[in-house]
């Protein structure tokens, strides 16, 4: 028993330091994404307001974690997916932003490509999480969740895109494909719930993310995920817009002259 508390507690710690490596990767995301000649204080006050947006919803959704309230199941709609559903709108919105523009525009495709890696420690928690009987098979590698493959090929392809090894049809197909395993393992996850829509009947049901810190998977670790895909896409979109304004400029030249 002693034993497994204490791997219990080395997966809880893993997972608070895999939530806090994100969160300061979004907020030196946002550090690096100054306008040309943009002062100093300007970049530090985007960076504070992230930081305090971020800290505010990991507190919120936290605390109603610690409440209880989400492990309710018994309520119409329940708590928990009412939550998750608000995180999913938030992340939408987030990027299609100003925030978001920011961030699709400054970036480095390397960099919008390469944050996917944290992937893989959200996965070997899941893994750690299953063998200590606090998640379903079907949520982890052994099962049906194989979100790892994203963050395991995130660096290379970050590194191929840079380097200009890879075509945009090839970032756009990873991107559908992380994007497409994103949406599989949040399907998975609801309909392991104790919900009437559950489709896994498998113990135990998928609590742990009623509970914290593990409430942060569904609302902050998921939605950062999803919002590296949009925010890719987002770029791409601009990127054909400026070779397309600049074959209409060479073409307007071409026929003054």
């Amino acid at each position: 028993m002693a034993m497994l508390a204490a791997e219990r507690f080395t997966t809880t710690l893993l997972f608070l330091i895999t939530v806090g490596l994100v969160f300061g990767m979004a907020i030196i995301a946002i550090g690096r994404t100054g306008e040309p000649g943009e002062q100093p204080a300007h970049t530090r006050r985007w960076m504070a307001g992230a930081a305090l947006g971020l800290a505010l919803w990991l507190a919120f959704s936290g605390a109603l974690a610690i409440s209880g309230i989400l492990r309710d199941f018994q309520r119409t709609p329940p708590p928990m997916l009412v939550l998750a559903t608000l995180s999913g709108l938030l992340t939408l919105l987030l990027a299609g932003s100003p925030i978001g523009a920011r961030l699709a525009s400054g970036l480095s495709i390397g960099w919008l490509v390469g944050f996917q890696a944290f992937r893989i420690l959200v996965e070997l928690c899941l893994a750690l999480l299953y063998h200590h009987g606090a998640v379903p098979r079907q949520m982890t590698i052994e099962g049906r969740n194989f979100d790892l493959l994203s963050g395991l090929t995130a660096l290379m392809i970050a590194w191929l895109a840079t380097s200009k090894r890879l075509p945009t049809w090839g970032l756009l197909i990873w991107n559908l494909f992380g994007l497409g395993l994103l949406l599989n393992i949040v399907v998975i996850s609801v309909i392991s719930m104790p919900l009437p829509m559950r489709m896994f009947f498998n113990e135990p049901a998928n609590l742990i993310v009623t509970t914290w810190p593990f409430v942060w998977l569904p609302v902050f670790l998921v939605q950062m995920a999803l919002l590296g895909h949009l925010l890719v896409f987002r770029r791409l979109w601009r990127d054909r817009q400026i070779k397309a304004q600049n074959a209409a400029a060479w073409v307007a030249k071409a026929a003054d002259h």
